[in-house]
């Protein structure tokens, strides 16, 4: 018996060795990394225009990119009905096999926005390669290979730069935000509407392509982040750009921090306050068939500059500071409610959190929900706070200069 086991225990052993977990593996040599994905809409008939910006290795190594003459990506579009099928049909233009794990950015051109952007990330939730985290931009006036296109400075590649332009500029400036294709396509199948940051092409874009336009302290072209894309039953539909795309941060609750600007006693927005914590609560109900959104900001901020004398010694000159903040905030915030109504474009959630918790009321306005929107009326209450002053409490700027 005690054979027999052992027996068993050496063929078990044996079997297990040659069953190793490389049946599938793939080297990387054979491997062309893409970093990001570019979707454009095709002219007069159906199917998109793919882009693929994939890492030339050799050229964005530390040791060896700067002395390169080639290029840190290499940019290669193909045509399809499907994004399958352009992602097969690119290997007749590639030594190597396209891989899609350490896609970072996806672009989507404007006219492709605008038609409808429903059936495109469909490949993302089946694929095991493609990221649902990969941030999502619009290329606003523009078409997505344009923007891949762009060569960038500081950063190697140019989606990684995108990327980290997107993440900087909603830490301290908050018109802004990382939206990535989970959150999208939540938004595509929830019961509101949603926002995709928009990306712009700034100079010559031909010449941004090339690696001569970095070889200089003022690239010839680069890319800027602007505005908020409104998407309202999957399709781009306007742009929201300043105050209003900051009040949408503040109603959704994703400001990390930004600047105000406000009044002092002598001048117009002379004093910058920065905004380092804001807390936005919502609670919504229906008051006679109408809805009423009860919005309750909390921020707090500190003096970062001052253009005129200003007595931060005294109490009562920081009340009328933060009542000035809050006035401001308010603005935007009021701002954003109002151009949403206009298009009638819930992108603030607020029909779901009506449907969370109250779901007998919900099911009264769920159908009619755009226009019932577009009727609501704002109960708003800001309560701002001036934490810090600086490294002073009054401006060098002499009292008898004011």
């Amino acid at each position: 018996m005690r054979t027999k086991l052992l027996g068993l225990l050496a063929l078990y052993l044996g079997v297990s060795v040659l069953l190793t977990g490389c049946w599938n593996s793939r080297e990387l040599n054979d491997l062309a990394i893409v970093s990001g994905i570019g979707m454009d809409k095709l002219d007069d008939e159906d199917g998109y225009r793919v882009t693929f910006q994939i890492i030339n290795p050799s050229s964005s190594a530390p040791t060896t990119g700067a002395a390169s003459n080639r290029p840190p990506v290499m940019v290669i579009t193909e045509k399809d009905t499907t994004v399958f099928g352009a992602l097969r049909k690119a290997s007749r233009r590639t030594t190597r096999q396209l891989f899609f794990a350490h896609t970072q950015l996806l672009i989507i051109g404007e006219s492709l926005a605008r038609s409808g952007v429903e059936h495109i990330f469909d490949i993302f939730e089946r694929s095991h390669e493609l990221r649902l985290n990969s941030a999502v931009l619009i290329a606003k006036n523009s078409d997505a290979a344009s923007v891949l296109k762009i060569l960038t400075t500081l950063e190697s590649l140019p989606s990684t730069g995108l990327v980290k332009k997107t993440q900087n500029t909603a830490r301290v400036w908050g018109e802004n935000r990382k939206v990535d294709v989970f959150e999208i396509i939540n938004g595509i199948t929830g019961e509101g509407d949603f926002t995709i940051n928009g990306i712009r092409v700034i100079g010559n874009a031909e010449e941004g392509m090339k690696k001569s336009s970095l070889e200089q302290t003022d690239p010839l072209a680069g890319s800027y982040m602007s505005g908020l894309g409104v998407f309202k039953n999957g399709k781009l539909i306007s742009w929201l750009n300043g105050p209003e795309s900051r009040g949408t941060q503040w109603l959704l609750d994703k400001l990390e921090e930004t600047n105000v600007n406000i009044d002092s006693p002598d001048r117009k927005e002379d004093i910058s306050v920065n905004i380092f914590y804001s807390k936005t609560a919502v609670k919504i109900d229906l008051q006679e068939g109408k809805p009423v959104f009860h919005i309750h900001i909390r921020e707090e901020g500190s003096i970062n500059e001052a253009g005129s004398f200003v007595d931060l010694s005294k109490e009562e000159e920081l009340e009328k500071l933060k009542k000035e903040l809050a006035e401001q905030t308010a603005s935007e915030v009021k701002m954003a409610l109002k151009a949403a109504q206009e298009k009638k474009a819930d992108i603030f959630n607020f029909g779901n959190e009506l449907k969370r918790t109250h779901p007998e009321l919900w099911k009264t306005v769920k159908k009619d929900w755009d226009s019932v929107f577009a009727e609501g009326e704002l109960d708003l209450q800001v309560d701002a706070y001036i934490r810090g002053t600086g490294m002073r409490l009054k401006p060098y700027i002499p009292v008898e200069k004011r």
